[in-house]
């Protein structure tokens, strides 16, 4: 490859590539060889040789120091030409492209072959021409290049110094520009595309400009985007705001039980059983405690059966009245022989003994069942006043009078559950009879 310098022409570097033509951009500094399938980019530096050559190391191949490789281009490049440290090229997929440094962008597509003119920087226009000599324009401006190739060089001031004079419809593709660079902040200030800063800004962390864009949008997949971010930032409170208006009960369910939140876990499961998203307001009323409200939902549901189930182990109370329903319902739907095989339990509200019989520990459930709502309610009276109240309980109840009726309710209860008898005395008083 050679120079012509100073009317003198001298073999610079000997490159072995085997290249078809050679783009040199007016300031000498930069080179693009075009080969068959790909297209190198080389720096010359005028001064690494001149050095080398005054120093003696050119040889027949030249001074190997005086190019560097800036990047390769795996496409063929059809015309080119350098505009400012800009190549501009179209290639044999038919694209009109740039590269800056060693990035690719694409300007235009076309459907058949097109070749490069030129450029002409007073209408910031370029020119190209099918086979037919048909031509076509198509604007490049020259600041956004000169930009992009400050930001390169990694002069950001003086490339801050010309971003008011680019084009206001450019400054999103400065902005993903930057973003590629890594500079995701000045890529913020810059894009316009509410969509690209929604994703800068979560990218970021800054979670009030993602806020500011999820709220002029209103769309329920940005607020619970925002959200998923608020709550990785540990904003509890953000994070509720954005699943309340994004609907999504599943994070609400987390949130609210995660923190307790008694009064929001029933406002949730009143939302849920609107919606008809059952499980959420099952899994909400238990959350919160609400046995009853838990019951009356799975009958609600259509659920009678798995209601009996969970009312025996959490309200045997109920479970009388919710078993009668059982069987009617299977009655009515022809399922009279199922309905004689379950068994009723005892209870004096529904105005018959029941299957006694088969539930012979059916009284010690129920006393355990009072044993178990006096203790929520002791413990509730127990609370600890934060405000730096006394240790009474609430409503004039003292601690020690809760804990006596808590013992003498548990030992009524233990009373009533049948002990396994002693088979030491049992055997005692087999020999007693027998004598």
């Amino acid at each position: 490859m050679t120079r012509e310098r100073y009317e003198q022409s001298s073999q610079v570097c000997f490159l072995g590539l085997t290249h078809s033509q050679v783009y040199w951009s007016e300031s000498g500094e930069l080179v693009a060889l075009a080969c068959a399938d790909s297209t190198y980019v080389l720096r010359y530096s005028r001064e690494s040789y001149l050095e080398g050559f005054n120093a003696g190391l050119a040889d027949e191949d030249g001074v190997e120091a005086a190019f560097e490789i800036v990047t390769d281009i795996q496409e063929c490049v059809r015309t080119g030409e350098w505009v400012g440290d800009c190549f501009v090229y179209t290639n044999s997929t038919n694209r009109l492209n740039y590269l800056v440094g060693d990035q690719t962008y694409t300007i235009a597509h076309f459907d058949q072959p097109m070749y490069l003119l030129g450029y002409i920087p007073r209408d910031g226009r370029l020119y190209l021409a099918d086979k037919d000599v048909n031509v076509i324009s198509h604007s490049l401006s020259l600041t956004v290049v000169e930009y992009q190739t400050l930001v390169l060089r990694g002069d950001l001031d003086s490339a801050q110094s010309l971003l008011p004079e680019i084009p206001t419809d450019q400054l999103n593709k400065i902005a993903r520009f930057l973003e590629g660079q890594g500079y995701k902040e000045l890529a913020l200030d810059v894009a316009t595309d509410p969509e690209h800063r929604f994703e800068l800004a979560l990218s970021l962390g800054n979670l009030p400009i993602a806020l500011e864009i999820a709220r002029e949008a209103d769309a329920e997949h940005r607020w619970k985007t925002v959200g998923d971010a608020a709550l990785a930032a540990w904003d509890i409170s953000l994070a509720e705001e954005c699943f309340t208006h994004a609907k999504d009960l599943g994070s609400l369910l987390l949130l609210h039980s995660s923190t307790a939140n008694k009064d929001a876990l029933k406002k949730l499961a009143a939302q849920a059983d609107a919606a008809g998203v059952n499980n959420v307001a099952f899994s909400a009323l238990w959350a919160c405690g609400d046995v009853d409200a838990c019951i009356d939902l799975l009958v609600k549901t259509g659920r009678v059966a798995e209601g009996v189930l969970f009312s025996q182990t959490y309200r045997p109370t109920r479970t009388p009245g919710l078993v009668k329903r059982w069987k009617e319902g299977l009655e009515k739907n022809g399922k009279g022989k199922i309905a004689r095989l379950i068994g009723q339990p005892p209870s004096k509200d529904e105005g018959a003994d029941g299957d006694e019989e088969l539930f012979p520990e059916w009284d010690s459930y129920l006393m355990l069942e009072k044993s178990s709502r006096t203790g929520t309610e002791s413990v509730e009276q127990r609370l600890v006043d934060v405000d730096g109240g006394s240790a009474d309980g609430v409503n004039g109840v003292h601690g020690s009078g809760v804990e006596d009726a808590d013992a003498e309710v548990k030992a009524e209860a233990i009373g009533q559950v049948p002990q396994d008898p002693d088979p030491v005395a049992a055997e005692a008083q087999d020999d007693d009879g027998v004598n």
